[in-house]
């Protein structure tokens, strides 16, 4: 079954997110590109995960210390050998109008129907890149590739961000439902459900009481120890509670059970789904949905 047949039907769904394959930019760190060797442990690796996701999500990293293969054809090279349904994350402010028309187009001809769209992080000016601004905004980039794939004659799914804890503010739900009248088909939310004591039910009756609840997939994060924790709240400026401190003095093991224990409560909550975050590591989806 197809993820927006499995959406729209009712069946919890589950996405796990993983990272194409990347080496070091700096030649000094890493002379030799093993890129062949290194597409193969990927798919060796998303293999040994592959039965507990409905979809597998290609995600693009921001890091330009990194160099690493396109999402699309990662994508397209994971659902060829493994037969899983795949989502590339295709980054607005990475590429022109052009670009991410070719990169869609192609993620279409590739028989992938399933792509998210994000608006992406924003380079410094230090890092030797430039953002691309060929489009007024999110929403504006949804409707242009909805209007492709009716043009393909292709009925894709397409998936966009939320920021949950903007949906009670005017100009963050305005936004929300601008993605979705445009064409996204559901929300992938941040910030990550950390624990369920807490951010959990506060996510919940933000949802609830937007009316958004049906069209969210929330995210579990892997954090890996309280450094961790408090180093994602200030890159990222997410509004951890003080609870996952706790649990987090527990170490790595504390905050995985706890990443299970969100993905537990959310099937018995009817959401729609969830997107676990491996931060590289595939593997970890064992641990948090085994």
């Amino acid at each position: 079954m197809r993820l927006k047949d499995r959406v729209e039907s009712g069946v919890f769904t589950t996405l796990i997110e993983v990272f194409p394959p990347n080496f070091s930019a700096q030649a000094a760190k890493e002379p030799l590109i093993g890129i062949r060797q290194k597409t193969r442990d990927l798919i060796a690796r998303v293999a040994r995960i592959s039965d507990l996701a409905d979809a597998i999500l290609v995600a693009d990293m921001k890091d330009t210390g990194k160099l690493g293969l396109a999402s699309v054809h990662t994508a397209a090279l994971l659902k060829e050998e493994l037969g899983v349904e795949v989502i590339p994350v295709l980054p607005a402010r990475d590429m022109n109008r052009k670009g991410i028309r070719t990169s869609f187009l192609t993620a279409l001809s590739s028989g992938i129907e399933s792509v998210a769209l994000v608006w992406g992080d924003r380079f410094m000016e230090d890092e030797g890149t430039k953002n691309v601004y060929d489009f007024r905004s999110l929403a504006e980039v949804v409707k242009d590739m909805r209007a492709l794939s009716d043009r393909a004659d292709i009925d894709a799914s397409i998936l966009c961000p939320v920021d949950i804890s903007s949906l009670p503010t005017a100009r963050g739900a305005r936004i929300a439902q601008a993605r979705l009248r445009s064409g996204a088909n559901f929300l992938l939310a941040q910030p990550p459900t950390s624990d369920v004591a807490v951010t959990l039910e506060s996510q919940q009756e933000i949802l609830r009481e937007s009316k958004m609840q049906a069209k969210v997939l929330p995210n579990v994060f892997p954090f890996r120890s309280l450094e961790d924790v408090r180093a994602c709240r200030a890159r990222f400026g997410w509004n951890i509670p003080n609870a996952l401190d706790i649990i987090a003095e527990g170490g790595e093991r504390s905050l995985l059970k706890e990443a299970r224990s969100v993905v537990d409560s959310l099937r018995g909550r009817k959401f729609p789904g969830v997107y676990v975050s491996t931060r590289g590591r595939p593997e970890l989806a064992k641990f948090i949905l085994g």
